[in-house]
């Protein structure tokens, strides 16, 4: 009840500040870029030397109201910290860029109380501080290469368009990351690995990356055994990871009066040994992917309507989800005088194999969910979501999730 409570306190706050003005510029903290400042010229004078520091926090918490296993509230918050080093700027080493970062996520997942499959928030995940991306990237002119421990994720799921919506579903597709060893190297989990771009132009492109097939390092999913991202094997029978992806992208060369696009046609396989739903074993996993961004109305340079749509599939006799598909809006400056927030509108549907006895049908999901700017550094996002067969399992309610989101960069 206590979560509840602080649940629908700080939603009632929040539609407070929907309603009022950004206030008066009395503070220079409405207009900084991070909240804790430039501490003294400090920062900006380690930007000038190539020494570029990161430090976000997300806090959330959602509030099941019907249907689903059963009712209740839970708090989850992620923490970020990178630096970022322009290799040029601070050692001469030209095209090169250095990252090394740390992630903690704490918390309680929502899906406990929903039952659903595709999780209800990004953030979602097991307890524990770890290390994060660390890569050496370097520029060769039209062909680039990372390597290090990477996500894979950044790479061939970003989006213009989906990136507001917060139910996990929306980042690596089902159709992938519900199929793949313990998720792949996605969200906190990044896997030692290689990858390759290719630019033909501005905006044609094509890519490869290898990673890890176990990011756990435990076929049973067991976190713990990695739980601090320190922990790299490569053996063990674990396999790896690849994806390819042929894009093109125009916002790459937008000029800001355009309704540009992106358009990328991507694989992925695993290596491994994968277990058959009609029993015995069966070498290795795959699918394809499709997805496009569209801008299709232009309010002003950065203002204006966005549609996305994802396919993908992956094989039948060894994936739970046999296909899924995600579609949406986002608008960019939807109220008057507030350029900077977004509304999204986004809706998932995975269908799991027919070859699983225990599941039924699919898992689909609505989600509507807005970005209140308060300041560069600071944004409110209320959110909803609706659940339609919790893990395709059709003697379970349709569940709905209401949550609250703080974002903070430092």
């Amino acid at each position: 009840m206590k979560t509840k409570r602080i649940f629908f306190g700080l939603l009632i706050i929040s539609c407070g500040v929907l309603a009022q003005e950004k206030p008066a510029q009395s503070s220079s903290v409405w207009d900084q870029e991070t909240l804790s400042g430039d501490w003294g010229g400090v920062r900006s004078s380690l930007l000038e030397k190539g020494y570029e520091f990161t430090f976000e926090y997300t806090a959330e918490t959602f509030s099941h109201a019907s249907g689903g296993i059963k009712t209740g509230s839970v708090y989850n918050g992620a923490g970020y910290g990178a630096l970022d080093i322009n290799g040029e700027t601070a050692f001469g080493w030209a095209g090169t860029h250095l990252r090394f970062s740390t992630f903690w996520t704490h918390g309680v997942s929502p899906s406990q109380y929903t039952g659903n499959e595709l999780a209800v928030s990004n953030i979602d995940a097991y307890d524990g501080l770890r290390l994060h991306e660390v890569f050496y990237e370097k520029d060769f002119g039209k062909l680039n290469l990372r390597l290090g421990n990477l996500l894979a994720e950044d790479e061939f799921v970003g989006s213009v368009y989906r990136d507001a919506l917060i139910n996990d579903a929306f980042a690596p597709t089902a159709s992938w990351g519900a199929n793949a060893v313990n998720g792949g190297p996605v969200f906190n989990a990044p896997g030692l690995g290689l990858r390759l771009r290719y630019d033909f132009s501005e905006t044609t492109y094509i890519q490869a990356g290898v990673y890890d097939g176990d990011v756990f390092d435990d076929a049973g999913g067991d976190p713990s055994v990695n739980q601090h991202g320190t922990h790299f094997e490569l053996g063990n029978g674990q396999g790896w990871t690849s994806l390819y992806q042929v894009g093109y992208n125009g916002f790459a060369i937008s000029d800001g009066t355009d309704l540009p696009g992106w358009y990328r046609l991507s694989a992925w396989h695993h290596s491994s040994e994968f277990d058959k739903h009609a029993g015995g074993k069966a070498d290795g996993n795959g699918g394809v992917f499709a997805s496009v961004d569209k801008m299709v109305f232009r309010e002003g340079k950065d203002q204006g309507l966005g549609v996305f749509g994802r396919w993908g599939v992956a094989r039948r006799d060894r994936s739970r989800f046999h296909w899924s598909t995600e579609t949406g809006l986002n608008y960019i400056g939807l109220l008057p005088g507030r350029d900077e927030d977004v509304a999204s509108l986004g809706f998932i549907y995975g269908k799991h194999s027919n070859e699983i006895t225990d599941v039924k049908s699919h898992e689909s999901v609505l989600e509507l969910t807005y970005i209140y700017q308060l300041s560069p550094a600071i944004y409110i996002q209320p959110d909803i979501q609706w659940i339609n067969r919790p893990s395709g399992d059709n003697t379970v309610g349709d569940a709905w999730a209401i949550g609250l989101r703080l974002g903070v960069t430092f």
